[in-house]
């Protein structure tokens, strides 16, 4: 290893310190030096070069990239691992700040010593400027809020100028000194004391200086200036919010003159996967006055329990590593401590067993002089002959979604907190992956997934997508993109959570990124490399031209043109239809696993159709999985002027470009709160599969999908359920099956007759017996509901005497015993309905074929468009005819209604004489006209139904294609709970599978809605059209009415994407039949 010298700041250039691309290496020496000197003279001229609109220069004085550890004065320290105890002083806190919009605004000599900065104002650090009032956060998801123009910022580019105040213990007088900021957005220079101490891009990773000669005793003055954008911005396009400032933690971090200053772990598990070789590559950092002969690392490994493992510590002399040999021709041996174990316990998701390495940095007398330690995992990554995920050699899916840093109330800067009920909500909802997306995360994040179970996809933070693949074929940028990926991985290698490395994402194809896995793969050869964007490989006989008609073929047929570049280890694909996923996983030309790195955009009332993909990536071996758009809506709370907190998205802020709500696209809300996909994903994720063998017997089978862990762990519980009454129960501790293994479990409930004319079923409920980190003693992993018959919904025939028939020009009258029925011939309409005295239906009841678009059918499906025929059909709907008879003892009467050119509706109303109404609706569509989206009824009833008690599925909202999370069962609830509050309003609250429900009011009022079949229904506390013209959430007003919409049924949610016609439901969830009906029952 070389060895690395902490030097007065000039005197000694390290490998990294000055980060210049050019092949003249004595021009960047020169060039490097001038820079720093702040400027440089070219024909008798000084040129001052912008730092920040320089594509060569990303980092002046850094040090190199490491992994991340402290350092400990003794080995227990380094053990218990609190880095508050190590040589650490945090810099968060307060800070001295001012904002300038504009560059040339900024304050040029703020970091003198005798600069007055006493008025300016303060800033908690870590923070974005943005959400403490300076500047507009800005969301876009593609184009650059900037013109493109690179390396250049066509744009006034505003500027935070922070200065800290501190002082250094004074035991820390003999140390070196880093200066280490986790991540600030997007470039920056500091200095301390007076003094230049260097520059920094990449927003996403830290940027460390030894700030050792610059220090002073007493008072140090700290000095940063950041930059909004930079030259790294045109990497740095993701779709998130775009916002600035030291987001990250900032901390002082010593060491001795002498010290460990970084070190690589490697674990290799032999076939058995019960015993390893521990492989450890340590570097030092060492005054050059320092003689390495006297000093020497030795290494232990301790298990959970903290007692050692290895019989005799690891040890070299520090001299064998600063001046290992490096030969001409092959490699040195990566190992430079090692050692074989027997009977170690591997790391993975379900059981993420997790040793502790102590270094001790010893002098010749053996004193310690510095402890450092890292959590090892043993684990193994690899591929199949059948390209199945392996971990130590158990095929794997991932089961993932995409996460961004995102707090409502920080923007990008997240909390610890934050970040560990993140990891959290992933477990308690039976994922076990997370992508980076798309930048490297807080280092405290991937301690999480190593210490809870996470795999992660660990992304650089590399994104061009507004100009696409030019900068990864523009040499004067590899340099800057290499830089990134090196560090990244630098940084994070030794967490046995990251499985895989990831170059970034929609940054195009190119020699860049070939080479970045050159580096890589041969740096770290045991995670698999990914990157979406290498896609086509012109080297291939079957290679098309982009756009061709061939290439289209292989597009629609197999996502591939035919296969990937040989540099990446999987297939990654975004977004694929059924088909095209399936046409991957049989394509002659794919001999690598695929992934789908995103899939099923969450946006808005979305996620329809999961289980479809979960049961086609279950069938083939070679589809690994995938990560959902997104983890968590990037909402950001305000208060509006009524007073109400919401959320805000994209255009907010008066942001310009912005991409409105694209950014509310999460598996949770904004505020980590579980929504309506969150249980579709832990029911289609959930680790048992359970299913009937014969269930009227009560005999059932489990399939285990745990990949490590068998089912005696948990515990189960069962209920014999008879309309929704529970009949028996019983429960059963988990049957030792084995991972990926099947066993029949027999509940033994008592014999009964099942009645023909009722629903039974059993509901089986599965939950942990020990306490874990992410959830108490019994938390709910798992839940099946098993039918054992459904009846057909019956309604029960009424006898009583006819009511009063009263007709003259504008109204049809019914009336009898206590209610009154009222049908409006101009509108051609059921209008009220009065019991006691009392309106219970407000307004009209009339057809329903619309439904507020939600974000998939107003982006992508344009169903204002589409099916603008649909949406326009209340006004436009023509009555055809209305009229009544009686009809034994009822009145019946009969509307005929048309859609111009569009449909033909009928309605029949049959009234009895105690109030209750049937309603038979039949609907016709033209051959014509397009397919419907909604087959329903709306009215609006009394303010005064606050409960609502319903049979059917739930308790949560659900839709066609997303109910599988969704049981039945009787629930009660108040009324406005019903309504699922989307960031963006949209079409929300929708319960299917619905025989009846009952709202219900004061004094014993009530109104009952009983199927003829099976229905779905929603109420609102507001009416459609103040939904349908809200863009937050405080603009929806309480109407003095509930909206009730009773359907048939709607179209499914959809949501493979949200911007192209894949946003429509799959072709199962669709309403393309042009007859549909169905009837139901009103009662009070």
């Amino acid at each position: 290893m070389k060895q690395i010298v902490f030097a007065p700041i000039f005197k000694r250039l390290l490998t990294n310190d000055i980060m210049f691309n050019s092949s003249n290496l004595r021009f960047t020496f020169v060039l490097s030096m001038l820079v720093l000197l702040s400027g440089f003279n070219v024909d008798g001229q000084t040129v001052q070069p912008e730092l920040w609109q320089n594509q060569h220069v990303f980092g002046i004085n850094k040090l190199p990239a490491r992994a991340t550890s402290y350092s400990y004065k003794e080995t227990g320290s380094a053990l218990e691992g609190n880095r508050e105890a190590s040589r650490l002083m945090m810099l968060n806190g307060a800070w001295k700040f001012k904002f300038a919009k504009q560059v040339k605004d900024k304050p040029n000599d703020f970091y003198k010593l005798d600069f007055d900065y006493s008025s300016w104002g303060s800033i908690e650090v870590p923070s974005c400027w943005e959400m403490k009032g300076y500047g507009t956060p800005i969301y876009t998801n593609s184009t650059y809020p900037f013109s493109a123009n690179p390396p250049y910022i066509d744009r006034a580019n505003p500027v935070g100028s922070y200065i800290k105040e501190f002082e250094i213990p004074s035991n820390w007088n003999d140390d070196e000194i880093v200066l280490h900021f986790g991540g600030v957005s997007s470039a920056f220079n500091c200095w301390l004391n007076g003094a230049f101490i260097g520059y920094s891009q990449d927003s996403r990773l830290p940027a460390e200086f030894n700030i050792t000669k610059l220090l002073k005793p007493g008072k140090n003055t700290l000095a940063v200036q950041v930059y909004r954008w930079s030259d790294g911005s045109y990497l740095e396009d993701q779709d998130h919010w775009r916002m600035s400032g030291i987001h990250r933690e900032v901390m002082l971090l010593a060491q001795p003159k002498v010290a460990i200053n970084d070190f690589f772990v490697r674990t290799k598990l032999d076939s058995t996967y019960t015993n390893a070789v521990l492989q450890v590559r340590p570097e030092i950092a060492i005054d050059e006055a320092l003689d390495a002969k006297a000093y020497t690392i030795t290494a232990q490994l301790y298990d959970h329990e903290n007692k050692p493992v290895i019989k005799n510590d690891l040890s070299i002399n520090v001299d064998d590593i600063v001046n290992e040999f490096y030969p001409q021709r092959d490699n040195v041996y990566f190992a430079l401590l090692e050692t074989e174990l027997k009977g170690i316990k591997t790391w993975n998701s379900e059981h993420p067993y997790l040793y502790t390495l102590v270094f001790n940095l010893k002098d010749k007398a053996g004193n310690t002089v510095e402890a450092r330690s890292t959590k090892v995992g043993f684990r193994d990554i690899r591929f199949s002959s059948s390209h199945e995920l392996l971990v130590n050699g158990v095929p794997i899916k991932i089961i993932g979604v995409n996460r961004h840093d995102h707090s409502p109330t920080g923007g990008k800067t997240v909390t610890r907190a934050e970040m560990e009920q993140d990891i959290f909500l992933l477990k308690q909802n039976n994922f076990n992956s997370i992508r980076t997306s798309h930048y490297p995360n807080d280092p405290f994040i991937y301690e999480l997934c190593d210490k809870y179970g996470i795999y992660v996809m660990d992304e650089a933070n590399i994104e061009s997508h507004g100009v696409r693949g030019e900068l990864g074929n523009t040499p004067s940028w590899n340099a800057s993109m290499m830089d990134r990926v090196i560090r990244m991985v630098e940084r994070d290698k030794n967490h046995p959570s990251i499985i895989s490395w990831s170059f970034g994402n929609e940054s195009g194809c190119g020699p860049t990124f070939a080479g970045m896995s050159g580096y890589v793969k041969d740096f770290d050869p045991s995670r698999f490399i990914h990157y979406e964007g290498a896609q086509g490989d012109p080297n291939h006989p079957e290679y098309a031209k982009i756009e061709s008609e061939k290439y289209e073929a292989y597009m629609e047929k197999f996502y591939s043109n035919p296969t990937d570049p040989r540099y990446v280890d999987v297939l990654s694909r975004m977004y694929p239809y059924l088909e095209q996923l399936e046409g991957m996983a049989i394509s002659p030309y794919i001999n690598r696993p695929i992934l789908m790195c995103e899939y099923a955009h969450s946006m808005g009332n979305s996620l329809g159709n999961l289980k479809e993909y979960w049961d086609m990536i279950y069938s083939y071996d070679n589809l690994i999985g995938g990560y959902i758009w997104d983890m968590i809506d990037q909402g950001i709370e305000r208060t509006a002027k009524n007073g109400k907190k919401y959320f805000a998205y994209g255009g907010d802020f008066g942001d310009t470009p912005n991409d409105g709500n694209v950014s509310i696209n999460g598996v949770f809300n904004s505020d980590k709160s579980l929504r309506p996909q969150s249980y579709e994903c832990k029911y289609v994720f959930q680790p048992v599969v359970i299913s009937a063998v014969d269930i009227k017997k009560g005999t059932i089978a489990l399939e285990n999908r745990f990949n490590f862990t068998d089912l005696s762990s948990y515990q189960f519980t069962w209920e014999l359920v008879r309309n929704g009454k529970k009949m028996q129960q019983g429960e059963f501790d988990g049957p030792n099956i084995k991972p990926g293994k099947t066993g029949e479990v027999d509940l033994n409930f008592k014999k009964i007759k099942f009645q023909k004319e009722d629903d039974y079923w059993v509901q089986i409920k599965m939950f942990s017996k020990q306490k874990k980190d992410w959830a108490d003693t019994g938390y709910l992993i798992a839940e099946e509901q098993l039918m054992i018959q459904e009846a057909q919904p019956q309604l029960k025939q009424i006898k009583t005497k006819s009511p009063e028939l009263i007709e003259d020009d504008k109204l049809i009258q019914i009336k009898g015993a206590g209610f009154s029925v009222v049908f409006n011939k101009e509108l051609g309409a059921l209008s009220t309905v009065a019991i006691k005295g009392k309106i219970a239906v407000e307004k009209p009841l009339l057809p329903n074929l619309w439904r507020v678009p939600t974000d998939n059918d107003g982006w992508g499906w344009n169903t204002p468009r589409e099916l603008e025929v649909w949406k326009n059909a209340k006004t436009n709907m023509k009555l055809e005819s209305l009229n009544a008879e009686k009809q034994a003892n009822t009145i019946v009467v009969k509307i005929k209604r048309e859609v111009p050119d569009a449909a033909i509706i009928e309605e029949t109303y049959t009234v009895f004489g105690n109030g209750a109404i049937d309603v038979d609706f039949n609907i016709q569509v033209n051959e014509t006209a397009p397919e419907l989206i909604r087959v329903g009824m709306q009215t609006a009833i009394n303010k005064n139904f606050v409960d609502v008690q319903y049979y059917g599925k739930g308790p949560h909202e659900n839709y066609i294609d997303r109910n599988r999370s969704a049981f039945k069962g009787i629930y009660s609830m108040k009324t406005d709970a019903l309504t699922e509050s989307y960031v963006k309003p949209q079409e929300c609250g929708n319960r299917t599978g619905v025989e009846w429900l009952v709202l219900k009011g004061d004094k014993g009022s009530k109104l009952k809605v009983e199927a003829k079949d099976k229905i779905a229904f929603s109420v609102w506390p507001f009416s459609e059209e103040n939904l349908a013209t809200s863009d937050f959430t405080w603009q929806l007003e309480e109407a003095k009415y509930y909206t009730l919409n009773i359907d048939l049924i709607q179209a499914g949610i959809g949501g493979i994407d949200s911007w192209s016609i894949k946003a429509r439901p799959i072709n199962t969830y669709r309403l393309l039949k042009k007859e549909y009906a169905f009837g139901f029952r009103l009662s009070f």
